[in-house]
């Protein structure tokens, strides 16, 4: 009776919803029902749609690069052994010339328990250090009579590597044997070395300078018996500045200890060179004759216990370090501005520089830059002219068209034989590798040439004769012929770049510049 008490019920019909759906159709309710269906990813959909991704991309790309472009090289990694560490540690530096040049990556005993291997990168800069010859040690405080206080800076901060690189032309290696200490020569300059062989060890010691008259000319490096066992053997540097001053007629004599001389008229006179040859020792040299040999590496001396006498005497008569300074020229261009250059700063211009001056079969030449030789712009036509500074009967016009591949012009100059002595081709010749010379300008001082000169040590001479280190002016040496010290002999002309500067041979462009005139 429960049911009829309720009344009847409502069927709501099958449990799909159809029922209720007419229901709210009837009641004029339309509700949008999505129909989904699976769909399928196309790689031409991202090029249909928005292009921003594509720059997102690109840029994420561009700051990978750059960070990528910005990060150090990786450098060259060696390994030097040392005998003892000294407290050198994992990132202490590797310096050479005052500045880093790579840093130590580990430090540890080598399996002998024997020594020490240091594991070293070098920068990719400074890659052409790791060859042959290279010298390195740890720089720490020491104290010596040859060198004074060194490595000071080291007592309260990081030790470092010092480093003295081998030749230029020495193949690489990555495998060094370090030194104990630091080498006699480690603040001195680069130079050639020699033997001095001799019966004994006289006063001669490692670190022993080497004396020409009094001056430091070179040091001893190392001291030790020949390999017979019958002679000792001092190898000694002599220093680029001064190499000029050994030659196959040089003798060296033992000069440490002190000469005394008794008399009762003049008591007694002591002699010392200096405190160091009194404490190390000392090897003195003068050369004696006028017709010896330029030296090459490793040549050998005798080493006397004392001067002979007479060998003072001789040697006044020796001018070994004259070189004659000639074949420099004081050119110049000058010109005749036009324009706004004129309105600015005058109509009359010039550029100096210096030419060589030549003879060839009973002709006299200038060999000249050939850069200086093109037109300047706002240059007044017919008005470009090259001379010899000062001289306005030497100026000749010029219209030139620059060759590159011709560094280098022959030019005929009036009034050049009146100047000077033009050099011969007989003096010209190729470079020896890599040698000391002298760039040789002229100045004109009361209607005479002066000539003055710009030492270049070998190892400032870099690949194809670029300089390292030149710091002259371009308007002074552009051109100036380049001397050999050994000889004399003529071998390049210094060209002066706003960027670089280097040396060029003139042998093989004379006879190719003279066969164009």
């Amino acid at each position: 009776m429960a049911e009829n008490e309720k009344g009847p019920q409502k069927d709501d019909g099958p449990g799909d919803g159809t029922a209720g759906s007419e229901e709210l159709n009837g009641g004029h309710m339309n509700i949008p029902v999505a129909m989904t269906a699976p769909g399928e990813f196309s790689w031409s959909d991202l090029f249909q749609g928005s292009r921003m991704w594509l720059l997102t991309l690109a840029c994420l790309a561009l700051a990978i690069g750059i960070v990528a472009w910005s990060l150090p090289g990786k450098g060259i990694e060696i390994t030097i052994h040392f005998p003892e560490g000294h407290g050198l540690t994992a990132d202490d530096a590797v310096r050479f010339r005052g500045i880093d040049v790579g840093v130590v990556e580990e430090v540890k005993l080598n399996r002998e328990l024997s020594g020490v291997d240091v594991t070293v990168n070098l920068f990719p800069f400074a890659e052409p250090l790791a060859r042959e010859g290279t010298r390195f040690w740890i720089v720490r405080p020491e104290l010596s009579l040859a060198g004074g206080i060194s490595g000071l800076e080291t007592a309260v901060g990081h030790k470092y590597i010092g480093l003295i690189p081998g030749e230029m032309n020495a193949p690489a290696t990555t495998a060094f044997s370090g030194l104990a200490g630091s080498p006699p020569d480690a603040m001195e300059n680069r130079g050639m070395e020699i033997i001095l062989r001799g019966e004994r060890r006289y006063s001669v010691t490692e670190g022993s300078p080497v004396s020409c008259r009094g001056v430091i000319v070179g040091r001893v490096l190392s001291v030790g018996l020949s390999q017979d066992g019958r002679f000792v053997d001092a190898r000694a540097k002599i220093y680029d500045n001064h190499i000029r001053l050994v030659s196959t007629k040089t003798r060296f004599w033992a000069s440490g200890g002190v000469d005394a001389d008794f008399s009762l008229t003049d008591g007694l006179k002591l002699d010392v060179e200096s405190i160091e040859t009194l404490v190390q020792g000392g090897v003195s040299l003068l050369t004696t004759e006028d017709d010896g040999q330029p030296i090459k590496p490793g040549h050998v001396f005798n080493l006397y216990a004392s001067p002979e006498p007479g060998w003072y005497e001789a040697a006044n008569e020796i001018r070994v370090i004259d070189i004659e300074l000639r074949g420099a020229l004081p050119m110049e261009t000058i010109w005749e501005a036009t324009g706004v250059v004129a309105r600015i700063s005058g109509s009359s211009k010039n550029r100096g520089f210096v030419g060589t001056h030549i003879e060839n079969d009973g002709e006299e030449y200038v060999l000249v830059p050939s850069d200086v030789l093109a037109i300047p712009d706002g240059a007044a036509d017919d008005s470009f002219k090259v001379g010899i500074a000062g001289l306005e009967d030497s100026r000749i016009p010029v219209s030139f068209e620059q060759n590159p591949d011709l560094p280098l012009e022959m030019i005929q100059i009036p009034a050049a034989s009146s100047f000077a002595t033009p050099l011969s081709l007989d003096e010209f010749r190729s470079p020896e590798d890599k040698e000391a010379c002298l760039a040789v300008r002229a100045a004109i001082e009361s209607g005479e040439p002066v000539y003055l000169r710009y030492r270049i040590e070998a190892h400032d001479i870099g690949e194809e004769g670029g300089l390292l280190n030149f710091d002259g002016d371009q308007d002074v040496w552009h051109g100036a012929p380049v001397l050999s010290t050994n000889d004399g002999s003529v071998v390049g002309v210094l060209l002066v770049g706003e960027r670089e500067s280097r040396i060029v041979s003139p042998v093989d462009l004379l006879e190719l510049n003279k066969g164009n005139e």
